[in-house]
């Protein structure tokens, strides 16, 4: 009885120390996966600092876009009143002759014209006052330039001749 209880022991002991040996195996495999999560989960945490990062920065990128189109899209629209003040009819001059001599100036003449006469069949081509551009050497020329294109027969009137203030073109052909 001795032996068979020895050997039940035995028995005993080794179905323990194998019942053992996997549970420190399942507990060793079970800590590894457990570092595996860990060692994911810190790589994951630091994906997501970098992503939230980029976000941080490519918010502050897209205020700065948007501010920078809200400030050029106010400006187009001041460009644009700007331009339509500019396109005004009573702000155009119209260019009467190109031909400019060595000693030619501009000059800015102001012609109106009086409206359909009532002897006359045609209409003149406005009514009101335009703005020309003439090149000529003294006032009489530019006068006289004037007169020959809008003769004053009661139709057209020279409200005012000056010396044209704007800028001239670079190149002078004569």
């Amino acid at each position: 009885m001795n032996v068979s209880l020895l050997l039940a022991a035995l028995l005993v002991f080794m179905a323990v120390a194998i019942g053992l040996d996997q549970a420190m195996r399942r507990v060793r495999a079970a800590r590894k996966r457990y570092q595996t999560v860990i060692a994911k989960q810190g790589q994951q945490t630091e994906r997501l600092r970098a992503a939230a990062r980029e976000s941080l920065t490519l918010g502050r990128e897209v205020r700065n876009v948007q501010r920078t189109a809200d400030l050029l899209s106010e400006e187009l629209v001041r460009f644009e009143e700007e331009m339509q003040q500019l396109a005004r009819p009573e702000n155009r001059i119209f260019v009467l002759d190109e031909r400019r001599g060595v000693l030619d100036r501009g000059w800015l003449v102001i012609v109106d014209s009086a409206g359909p006469q009532p002897d006359s069949r045609q209409m003149p081509p406005w009514v009101g006052s335009r703005r020309f551009r003439v090149w000529a050497a003294d006032e009489a020329a530019a006068r006289a330039k004037v007169e020959r294109r809008y003769p004053p027969d009661g139709v057209y009137l020279i409200q005012s001749i000056q010396p044209l203030t704007m800028p001239t073109p670079a190149n002078s052909s004569g």
